[in-house]
């Protein structure tokens, strides 16, 4: 998965398990392919029901992915109408889906 490539922008702290990561990603996209713009929580909400998990343990890996796909020109991450970077954000954002 593309946390754990050579080169990725997230310090090892913020790394977690490709499998987890690959789930997320997928429920992620599938998600905003079926609406206009969604919240980091509702990712978090169906990932943690499908994986018998706790939604709020799921928000870092859920903003990881974000960031990755914003980086990767995929989705954009809005606060207040503005595009910022999830992982310096505080407090809910939105993410909207941008193709590819």
């Amino acid at each position: 998965m593309v946390i754990e490539t050579a080169g990725s922008p997230f310090p090892l702290r913020y790394r977690f398990d490709d499998t987890l990561a690959v789930r997320t990603r997928e429920c992620l996209l599938g998600l905003l392919r079926q609406a206009d713009d969604i919240s980091p929580a509702d990712v978090a909400r169906v990932l943690a029901e499908r994986l018998g998990a706790e939604w709020r343990d799921l928000m870092r890996p859920v903003r990881l992915i974000a960031a990755e796909l914003a980086r990767e020109g995929r989705l954009e991450i809005l606060q207040n109408g503005r595009r910022v970077d999830i992982l310096d954000a505080r407090g809910p954002v939105r993410l909207r889906y941008r193709g590819g």
